[in-house]
């Protein structure tokens, strides 16, 4: 199985901000050299999730810093950014990071509503804004110098790129880009595409039937059978994960964890008699109906079956190979989750998980590009190791 790294914290106020960068970064470079395949940052605005804010920024820090593992974006929400801006800045990480990096993107969430920050973006305009952002990105991407002006009109922006796009990525073509939806019918267009793609979390189940749609699409589109493995290995989902000693320490730490604002998303219902109820007994409960993404109602046992891995590393060794054994190998895991618990409770559980989960699951690292992917004017008469 492959595993990336996703700083994804929530902060319970602007003075954790600092902790949690910081947190973030160190567990990025232990998480560079035990074996992760890539580090991947987000973005959000105004609100207490990822306080970095600048998932490109973050990115661009680390890349001169981490030895072996991809950085990603995941994800940026296209439909607010110029289309050119970042295609220059996704360039930009490929040439940082000598073609270890990876672009995902979406089309926001229904109930992000002013986090878009452009005024007149209903829900129902969403797809389309990001369908015409993205035609652009990848237009801006195939544009070779001397070709003539790139006009463009996405309805959000309109003109013409005149010269070409600074600088060129490093990998052949473009860097890797994927799209992030838990829609199937999203999922399956991006893989007639031939598309990667990132999901968000799901519960074992449904994230194998939407697996399955995302590979029937793939092969409906013409990959080969190599393409289809190659897809998959970037095909990531995302979990929160805490490791302890024992089963019950383990819960008993995740009860300091959720303390703040993962206590109860906004989106999460108790419902009648769950009040007080530890995370553990939640977490057992008759989860109901999974939501089909991050932000839709749903119970706290749904929540916490659908997103969290709990336990010792037996325990969580069994259920991430779980996952593996169902074709499902790129892991996105979430170690920092909550500002108010010690810190401590986040290292140990990322040093267990990699020294002890890890080896028992049968961990590798996704490869650097090949010499065939790379542009032929960077080659290197050597490829670099990392």
């Amino acid at each position: 199985m492959h595993f990336s790294l996703f700083l994804g914290q929530m902060v319970s106020r602007a003075e954790h901000d600092t902790q949690a960068i910081d947190l973030g970064i160190e567990q990025a470079h232990y998480a560079d050299a035990h074996g992760f395949s890539a580090v991947y940052a987000g973005e959000q605005h105004f609100n207490n999730y990822e306080p970095y804010a600048d998932g490109f920024m973050m990115a661009a820090y680390l890349a001169g810093q981490l030895e072996h593992a991809y950085l990603g974006l995941s994800v940026v929400p296209l439909i607010i950014h110029h289309p050119l801006f970042i295609a220059e800045r996704a360039n930009l990480l490929d040439q940082l990071t000598k073609g270890r990096s990876i672009l995902g993107m979406s089309a926001g969430r229904p109930h992000e509503g002013g986090a878009w920050h452009k005024a007149g973006i209903a829900s129902d305009l969403r797809q389309s804004l990001f369908d015409a952002k993205l035609d652009v990105l990848e237009r801006a991407w195939a544009h070779e110098p001397g070709d003539p002006p790139l006009e463009f009109d996405t309805g959000d922006e309109h003109g013409a790129m005149v010269g070409r796009l600074m600088p060129r990525s490093y990998r052949t073509g473009h860097p890797l880009y994927a799209i992030g939806t838990n829609t199937p019918s999203k999922v399956a267009d991006a893989g007639r595409h031939g598309r990667f793609v990132h999901f968000g979390p799901f519960a074992l189940e449904p994230l194998t039937a939407i697996a399955d749609v995302y590979r029937n699409s793939l092969a409906e589109g013409g990959a080969t059978p190599a393409q289809i493995d190659a897809a998959m290995q970037w095909a990531i989902y995302t979990k929160l994960v805490l490791v302890g000693e024992t089963d019950e320490e383990a819960w008993r730490l995740m009860e300091d964890a959720l303390a703040g604002p993962l206590q109860a998303p906004p989106w999460v219902q108790l419902r009648p008699g769950e009040e007080g109820m530890s995370v553990r007994e939640l977490a057992a409960q008759d989860p109901g109906t999974f939501a089909p993404a991050m932000g839709m109602p749903e119970s706290m046992s749904a929540f916490l079956q659908r997103i969290a891995i709990v336990g010792s590393p037996e325990t969580v060794a069994r259920e991430v190979a779980r996952y593996g054994d169902a074709g499902l190998p790129h892991m996105h895991i979430r170690f920092a989750f909550g500002s108010e618990a010690d810190p401590d409770i986040y290292r140990r559980s990322l040093e267990l998980f990699a020294t002890e989960v890890m080896p028992r699951v049968g961990s590798t690292r996704i490869d650097g590009p090949a010499a065939d992917e790379i542009r032929p004017e960077f080659r290197p008469t050597e490829l670099a190791t990392r």
